[in-house]
């Protein structure tokens, strides 16, 4: 689920953008670029298991 996070804030995003709810829709995009932020580190900074 937490893998799904980001796009579902970017689909809300996009909404309230459509909606005309310009303020709402700017956080909605700082928050899901949060998200992203700290999902890249995560994942960034993990070893990656590959065995070749």
């Amino acid at each position: 689920m937490i893998m799904v996070l980001p796009f579902i804030t970017l689909t809300i995003a996009i909404w309230l953008g459509m909606a005309g709810r310009r303020a709402a829709c700017i956080w909605a995009w700082v928050v899901s670029f949060v998200i992203f932020a700290a999902w890249c580190n995560f994942h960034i900074t993990d070893p990656l298991g590959l065995s070749l």
